[in-house]
């Protein structure tokens, strides 16, 4: 059966089962042995699981003991010893197993280093296969990078989005049987990082977790309680396509309130969402009459956009400062701009939004 035409409770457990392969993947090896031994005991394998078990296990001991040794040595966090070092001082506190019993359990002592130092470690030739095996499509988002690095192959004198469009456009026309690359809008748009970082991705300088990481902490910071269609996607790891369907779907929190065509959402409700946990029955665009748009709020003060948006980064008394921030837009509560207005005797604000409210019928 095609994976389109899986029924939909059956693709959702199958991607789901690929996100938990995908983020296991990524963890350091210290906590992928802790889920590996939860798993473990949860299914109580016996046989050829077993083995593996014993197997795992040993490799934990390595890497407590060169932690240990790590300690003795008086090295700090995300230092490992050597393999003299760790011998001279393994004999000295008694410490099974040696260095060469490592070796042989880790193949290189290199990679139960990255282990002690809490990194990630290469995969087996074994684990690649059952990586390969458990996930049928690429880590959401690489693809989009595809014509970004081979564009940066060919040593462009400049990294302007425009000349990379230009390349774009003719690599596309130039081999029309290959699989088109994106433009830069593109990428940008489905992989929610501005252009300088999907270039630092896409040179292997940023990894694009960590690039991702890095914008959705400045979107939660943006106003710390609401966030849009981008943010959702970054807390779930997946496309900002990929988030739109995710937000139709049954089950996903209801939206607070609308700016233009974006809709917004509790940050909380979607964090509980992505992590399985309860969150709030509310009413779909429960909060949209609590809310004043720029546009609303600049035809209240009689300000056009540009001269409410100067007064609100520069502080003036002229408008009310906005409530938060989201995709870069502002938004005021109600109450907020009502409470400034009184403040400040500003009668014709009051008068506007009292108004708003009879046309709303409230």
């Amino acid at each position: 059966m095609l994976d389109d035409q899986e029924p939909t409770d059956s693709r959702a457990r199958r991607r789901a089962r690929e996100d938990i392969t995908l983020r296991f993947k990524e963890l350091p090896w210290p906590d992928q042995y802790r889920v590996y031994e939860f798993v473990q005991g949860h299914f109580f394998h016996s046989g050829r699981g077993s083995e593996r078990l014993r197997e795992v296990r040993e490799r934990a001991e390595c890497v407590t003991a060169v932690r240990r040794v790590a300690k003795h040595l008086g090295m700090g966090e995300g230092e490992a010893p050597g393999v003299e070092e760790y011998e001279r001082a393994r004999k000295e506190l008694g410490i099974e197993p040696s260095a060469s019993t490592i070796i042989r359990r880790w193949e290189a002592w290199r990679e139960v280093s990255k282990a002690a130092r809490g990194e990630r470690v290469s995969q087996s030739a074994r684990q690649r296969a059952q990586f390969r095996a458990a996930i049928k499509q690429k880590p959401s988002g690489e693809e989009w990078l595809t014509g970004v690095r081979e564009w940066l192959s060919e040593k462009p004198p400049t990294r302007y989005t425009c000349d990379y469009d230009a390349w774009a456009e003719e690599r596309n026309e130039r081999r029309p049987h290959a699989p088109p690359v994106a433009t830069a809008e593109s990428a940008s748009r489905s992989l929610v990082l501005p252009w300088s970082l999907i270039v630092k991705v896409a040179q292997r300088d940023l990894s694009l977790a960590d690039a991702q990481g890095q914008v959705l902490e400045t979107l939660k910071g943006e106003d710390g309680e609401f966030i849009a269609t981008g943010a959702v996607a970054l807390i779930h790891g997946v496309t900002f396509h990929r988030a739109k369907l995710i937000v139709r779907g049954e089950g996903f929190p209801a939206h607070a309130f609308q700016m233009r065509e974006s809709r917004i959402w509790h940050l909380s409700d979607v964090e509980a969402h992505h992590e399985g946990q309860p969150f709030p029955e509310r009413e779909p665009g429960g909060l949209q009459g609590q809310i004043l748009t720029t546009p609303e709020v600049s035809d209240l003060c009689g300000l056009t956009v540009s001269a409410l948006w100067n007064a609100v980064s520069h502080g003036h008394p002229t408008a009310p400062p906005p409530s938060g921030r989201v995709r870069r837009l502002h938004f005021w509560f109600r109450i907020t701009v009502e409470a400034w207005a009184e403040a400040t005797g500003n009668e014709g604000v009051l008068a506007g939004l009292l108004a708003r409210d009879e046309r709303a019928g409230t």
